[in-house]
C-alpha cells in the first residue's frame, strides 16, 4: 500500500513538474540576439536589427569586414556621436592614455619621442561624419581627404 501511495504521489508531482516546465516554454522571450545584421532575399536588411547589438559587435571587434553603418542605425549613431556618451567615452580613453604615459620610466636623455595620429585623438572628424550620414554611406577617400585638407577639424573638447 505504501509503495502504491509513493508511486501515485511521485507520478503526480512528476506530471506537475513536466506540465509546468512545458507550459512555461511559450512565455520565455528569445534570449539570444543577433550581432550581425541579417538580410533577406536580394540583400534587403531585416528591420529587427538591433543597433546596440551592432555597436557592441563593432566595439568588441566581433563584426569583421563591415563597410558601412546599417542605414537603420544612422539616427542611433548620430545620437551617440552628438551626445554626451561619445564625449564621456573620449574622455575615458584619453585618461587611460595619460595614465599609461605617466607610468612609463623614461631615460631622461631627451631622445624620447611621442607620435600621435591626430585624427580622433586630438582632432574630431565629427563634422565630416555628420555631413556624410554618420558612416551609413560607403567611405570615399577622395571626399574625406578633401575635407581633411580644408583644415577645419575642431579639437576634441576632451583633449588635454
Amino acid at each position: 500500500m505504501e509503495t502504491h501511495v509513493f508511486t501515485l504521489l511521485f507520478s503526480f508531482f512528476l506530471s506537475i513538474i513536466l506540465a509546468t516546465s512545458k507550459a512555461s516554454d511559450h512565455h520565455i522571450p528569445h534570449q539570444i540576439h543577433p550581432l550581425r545584421p541579417r538580410t533577406g532575399a536580394h540583400g534587403h536588411d531585416v528591420p529587427e536589427l538591433s543597433c546596440l547589438s551592432w555597436r557592441l559587435g563593432v566595439e568588441t571587434n566581433n563584426l569583421i569586414g563591415w563597410k558601412t553603418v546599417p542605414k537603420q542605425c544612422k539616427k542611433y549613431v548620430g545620437h551617440y556621436m552628438l551626445g554626451q556618451q561619445y564625449r564621456d567615452d573620449s574622455k575615458a580613453v584619453i585618461n587611460e592614455a595619460l595614465l599609461y604615459a605617466e607610468s612609463l620610466k623614461l631615460a631622461g636623455d631627451g631622445k624620447e619621442i611621442w607620435i600621435f595620429d591626430i585624427d580622433e585623438t586630438t582632432l574630431s572628424n565629427l563634422p565630416y561624419f555628420a555631413k556624410h550620414g554618420f558612416g551609413t554611406k560607403p567611405y570615399n577617400a577622395t571626399i574625406f581627404n578633401g575635407w581633411v585638407m580644408e583644415r577645419k577639424a575642431p579639437a576634441l573638447p576632451e583633449s588635454p
